[in-house]
Parts: C-alpha cells; structure tokens; sequence
C-alpha cells in the first residue's frame, strides 16, 4: 500500500521528494544555448555581459522538450535565468526577455509551478553524484547549476539536498508508523517512530553544518538577492503578458518534507503567522508532491491514533518525534538570524527569501511543533 501511494505522488522510499532517477546536466543539442549559458553564467554575471547574453538567445519552441529530467533541467535553467536578469545589478529589471519568459512560462505551466525560482528546482533538482556508486551523501554531491559559484554558494544548496534525502527516511518511517496503527500494530508503530526520531536528528546535524563552508556575509549579500521574488509591483514576462506578474522567491519552506511529516505525525499549523504562508508556499511544490500533501491531510494524523492507545510508552516516542522537530526548527531560526537579521541591522523588519517576516513565521511554526506533544 505504502509502495503505491508513493509511487502515485512522485515520492522515492529511499530518496523521499528528490528525483527517482538523478538529474540530467545537459539537454538535447537544440537547446546548447540554454546549457551554454548556464555554463557562463557565472563569469557574465561578475563581469556584467549576463543581460546582454540572455538579450541574444534565440527563441527556442520548448515542444520536444519531454516531460520528467529534460522539463526539470529547462525549468532549473531558465528559472535562474530569470531571477538572474531581474537581481543581477542594484536596480532591478522590470521585464523579463521574451527569449526566456515565453519558454519558462510555458515550461512553468507544464510543471504545475509558477515562473520563477523555487526550492523545487534549486534544490530537488540541482544536484548530481560525485561517485554514482555512492550514496546521495553531503560529501557525494555538487550541484549542477549556480549563480555567482564559490563553495558558499554550492554549500548553501547541498545542505539542502542533502537534508532532502535523509529527511526522507522519517518520512517513510512515519508512513509505516500511520498504516501500522491504523491496524493496531503498535509494536511495529514504536520501532519506527524511533527511525523518526534518527532521521529528524540526523537532519538537524545537517543543518547545523551550514556554517562550515557558507559565510553569512557571502549568503545574505551574494546568493540571497538572487534568491529573492519579484519586487513590489511585479515583473512583465514580455511576449506572455503586459500586466506585471509577482511571484514569491527560493524558500526553504517551499519544501514538502516537514509539511508532510507535520501532516502525517499530527502537527497543526493554524495560526496567522504560519498557516497561509505555508499554504502558499506548496503552490510552488511540484503538482504531484501537492496532491500527496492533499492526501495526507484526508488521514487520521499517528498523534491521534497513538493519544487514543493509552499506551504510555508510545506517547513518550512521539513526543520525542516532536521535540526532535523543534529542535529542527529552532536551529533552523538561529541560523536566519545569523544569515539574515545580524547582516541588515538597519531594517526594522526582516524578510527571508520567500517574501515573510521569517522571525515570526519560525517561531510561530516552533511553538506549534512544541504544542503538538502528548500529555502523558
């Protein structure tokens, strides 16, 4: 049954929401100008020819490009085209070219996705094995594609995919643990509440090794602006619309594993300074992850099942489910501050990548993971 739910929604048992297959480098030769470009990207964004480079692409029809890897790896590039031209000086652009907003918008449609940058591409979909015989292991990746490149920023994104892939273990885990009790199995239930528990601290652990190869300093003034949505009134995708379009840029919170395992362990996020952030931010999920967040919310949520057990000891297994969370979550807000808040003294409030206050989004999400714990 688990097999095929997860196969239905796109999900990997073992790599959890990252691709099934890994993601292609290159697409066919009809589009080696959008591959070319990717490549130099880095050395036309420092020496200020990036505009003019995207200004001289050639309308490309996007119809061959088939859907899975190739329609990925169009979405990745031409996403980070986009964002690039729009933040790639102090003044940012107001429209985007026809040669890449007519392909990425059509692109975007096919993905479920809106046209721009998202946690989808950056990160699900913007990786690739140093060994193929070896694990998708933080030290046995490299991303495929960046802006400026450096070690800060190829750090920044690999955490994240790194994140993705052993988070996906609690996420299995906690699949398991929801048919189980469902079935009164509560003996199978506590075994894997336990590789909940694992999986959630072996992420934190993760986390908390951003710092080692990714400055503050290079984030917040390098990588972050590149990250960021439109700005207030919006961007013409020229060719597509002359009515200005806004979208929300990069997030973390962009990604389906903590909503889904929130969903599926019981964590209820109903408050102003969380719930309709979240809620947007899964439009920016692929399609087939929003309908497995979808089904997850039609389940009766494990706290429930294992509350109405009154068994002692599984109460206290999930509340350590919680705790490790929290705890997640907690390092997560320090290091935003740290990335964000001490590096913009100035500003009275302070916006994380995807547009919010991200101080009250994640200290609001921490209260609520700390609420969901079961009285014993």
């Amino acid at each position: 049954m688990k097999s095929k739910i997860l196969k239905e929604f796109d999900i990997d048992s073992n790599r959890g929401f990252l691709p099934t297959t890994d993601p292609i480098i290159k697409l066919p030769d009809k589009f080696s100008e959008w591959d070319k470009l990717g490549k130099n990207m880095s050395s036309l964004l420092k020496s200020g020819d990036f505009r003019k480079a995207v200004l001289d692409l050639p309308d490309l029809d996007i119809s061959t490009i088939e859907d899975g890897p190739e329609l990925e790896r169009a979405m990745l590039l031409l996403s980070m085209f986009a964002n690039a031209f729009v933040w790639c000086s102090d003044k940012p652009r107001k429209i985007i070219p026809s040669s890449i907003a007519i392909p990425l918008h059509k692109i975007a449609e096919r993905s479920g996705r809106p046209p721009i940058i998202s946690h989808a591409s950056i990160v699900l979909n913007n990786w690739k094995r140093i060994d193929n015989q070896k694990p998708l292991e933080l030290e046995n990746l490299k991303t495929i594609q960046t802006f400026l490149g450096g070690i800060d920023e190829d750090w920044f994104f690999l955490t994240a995919i790194a994140i993705e892939y052993t988070g996906a273990k609690a996420l299995y885990a906690s699949l398991v643990a929801l048919e189980d009790a469902s079935k009164g199995n509560y003996e199978n239930v506590y075994h894997n509440l336990d590789k909940i528990v694992l999986s959630i601290r072996k992420s934190l652990s993760i986390l908390e090794r951003i710092p080692e190869k990714c400055s503050p300093k290079v984030f917040y003034f390098k990588i972050r602006p590149f990250l960021s949505g439109w700005p207030d009134k919006g961007v013409i995708y020229e060719g597509v619309s002359d009515n200005p379009m806004k979208f929300i840029g990069g997030s973390a919170a962009q990604s389906s594993l903590l909503q889904s395992i929130d969903l599926i362990l019981g964590v209820s996020h109903n408050h102003p300074d969380s719930s309709p952030f979240l809620l947007e931010m899964r439009n920016y999920m692929p399609r087939k992850h929003r309908g497995f967040i979808k089904y997850i919310q039609s389940q009766t949520p494990l706290k429930d099942y294992i509350d109405n057990s009154g068994i002692s000891e599984l109460k206290e297994k999930i509340n350590l489910c919680f705790e490790s969370l929290e705890a997640f979550r907690n390092k997560h807000l320090k290091i935003a501050l740290n990335y964000i808040k001490r590096q913009k003294m100035d500003e009275k409030t302070y916006l994380g990548t995807g547009g919010t206050d991200f101080v009250s989004f994640l200290n609001r999400t921490k209260t609520e993971t700390a609420k969901s714990k079961i009285d014993i």
